[in-house]
């Protein structure tokens, strides 16, 4: 089995509890060191497990609704491929919140896929039963059949629904299809580095500096080059480039095709916080910092050819 076979989207009820339940899914998960949810709005983190097809690493994709009117506008994007919707919510008025998140994205997400609602372990029975009226009803206005209801009590019972999730999705997906196509689209990613003060030129690419190395990272290609040279200006210089490998499930960024917006958000605000340098990966050219070294031995050959 492929891994990063497939996407879930899972949304926080936007209550004082949301940064608690983030932290939770984030102890059982892998993901990128820095915390996305607060830069981009959404969290991309991995769950790895064994199915009875393999081992898969599922991209769970976290956010939250703000009610802002870029999270309006961007939420959709996150819902597009996604293979299960789960809501993460406990208050009382959370079918009010699933509602209306529903009304914001309902032009991205397949009737047909599961719905999850995940709440806190509820001990009044009759409060619990209750609430699942309240979310028939919003489930039947929308005409949506497929949902389920789940408690949790503690980390292992999160892990074990996921788990199930994904054995579920391993099961029942089309064998004919090689990948999902997830994620924004190229005018989506370029406005989301845009606000986060990165200065997008007109070939799609931001470029950034970090220490001697020249980071060129390409919004539309998905692609990053490290490059070091001697002057800027210079006609006649000696540089070397090289493009990076970074594929590292353990980091939060993916491998699957139709991911790489998300990752490449991901890797631009690691080279900006310098903590790309220390992505070592699960195979080793992977590892950056030996990339990099590769890449200071290229410059020092062709500086020492250029100068004789």
């Amino acid at each position: 089995m492929v891994r990063f076979l497939t996407k879930v989207m899972l949304v926080l009820e936007p209550t004082i509890l949301k940064d608690q339940y983030h932290e939770h899914l984030r102890e059982i998960t892998a993901h990128h060191k820095g915390n996305l949810l607060q830069l981009i709005g959404v969290d991309p983190i991995v769950f790895r497990t064994n199915t009875s097809r393999g081992e898969v690493d599922l991209q769970i994709w976290v956010t939250t609704v703000t009610g802002t009117p870029l999270n309006r506008v961007i939420l959709p994007f996150y819902f597009v491929g996604a293979r299960k919707y789960i809501f993460m919510c406990g208050s009382k008025n959370a079918h009010n919140f699933v509602k209306n998140t529903l009304e914001i994205v309902q032009d991205k997400i397949n009737a047909l896929y599961e719905i999850v609602i995940l709440t806190p372990k509820i001990e009044d029975k009759k409060a619990y039963s209750q609430m699942k009226t309240k979310f028939r009803k919003v489930f039947r206005e929308k005409y949506l059949e497929n949902f389920s209801f789940h408690q949790w009590a503690n980390l292992d019972d999160i892990s074990s629904l996921l788990r199930d999730l994904v054995e579920d999705i391993v099961v029942n997906i089309q064998r004919t299809i090689s990948y999902i196509p997830i994620g924004f689209d190229l005018e989506t990613v370029e406005d989301i580095a845009k606000k986060q003060g990165f200065v997008v030129n007109e070939k799609h690419e931001v470029l950034f500096k970090l220490d001697d190395i020249f980071f060129r990272v390409n919004l539309q290609n998905n692609d990053v080059h490290a490059e070091i040279s001697d002057c800027v200006d210079c006609t006649e210089k000696c540089k070397a480039i090289k493009k990076l490998c970074i594929e590292v499930a353990n980091d939060g960024f993916a491998t699957l095709r139709g991911l790489g917006d998300l990752r490449i958000l991901s890797i631009l605000f690691a080279i900006k916080d310098g903590s790309v340098l220390n992505i070592k990966g699960t195979k080793p050219q992977e590892d950056v910092s030996a990339q990099i070294k590769i890449l200071r031995k290229t410059f020092a050959k062709n500086c020492k050819k250029k100068r004789k």
